[in-house]
């Protein structure tokens, strides 16, 4: 009896890495070498995709984050044209360069993959070309210097439709929107608002002491501790 539990188990875990390996087979193989089976398994079968606006998070800062970033608003939703981006960042390889880039990444627009409950988030950055990969506390960013034209047309076009972000709970939505639809909700925000966290990057504080200086580290990836 035991025999038979062993190999049942050992039959379920090769069909689990089967599964995984069909799920990046067409998967850059320089982004799948780099990055867990779970994450991309989040990114080419989400089953929503949600796009924010985000930047680092200035000294002080008390509002809602998002990987540890200021989460400044919220600029929709994919629909169809979420397989373009696929294709596009994730699955063609020459749009993705193995040579590391010496810029720092500012971030911009943050698209949230979502299986689940589970979620992999890809920040996009025009101005250091890269994307970079959150999943499971961990990142790792890709130099997408080849695509760099497509990527400032990503933060061109959401940029455009951002706007403030509410946390859901607070109106009592099941999707991460964050968009006030109703007068109630709207009139809780605004009650919210009354009160809100300090967002330095509207109301730069002059009293406030600023973080020392330093130098700006060498190599792909700024956000990396």
């Amino acid at each position: 009896m035991k025999i038979s539990h062993f190999l049942s188990s050992v039959a379920l875990v090769l069909s689990f890495a089967s599964l995984a390996n069909a799920q990046t087979a067409n998967i850059t193989p320089y982004i799948a070498k780099n990055l867990p089976a779970s994450a991309l398994n989040n990114i080419v079968n989400s089953e929503r995709v949600f796009c924010y606006t985000v930047q680092m998070a200035p000294s002080g800062y008390q509002g809602y984050t998002l990987d540890q970033m200021a989460l400044t608003g919220y600029c929709g939703m994919l629909g169809e044209e979420k397989s373009v981006f696929i294709k596009e960042f994730f699955q063609t390889p020459t749009n993705i360069s193995e040579v590391s880039a010496n810029c720092q990444i500012e971030p911009k627009i943050m698209l949230r993959f979502i299986r689940g409950i589970d979620a992999t988030d890809v920040l996009f950055s025009d101005t250091c070309p890269s994307i970079t990969v959150f999943y499971g506390g961990t990142m790792k960013s890709f130099n997408a210097a080849p695509a760099q034209k497509s990527l400032e047309a990503v933060s061109s076009v959401f940029a455009e439709g951002r706007i403030d972000f509410v946390s859901p709970a607070l109106l009592n939505q099941l999707m991460p929107t964050g968009v006030a639809f109703s007068d109630e909700d709207k009139a809780m925000v605004g009650k919210q608002n009354s009160a809100q966290p300090v967002r330095n990057w509207e109301t730069p504080s002059q009293n406030m002491p600023q973080a020392p200086q330093q130098q700006a580290p060498k190599g792909w990836n700024k956000l990396k501790n």
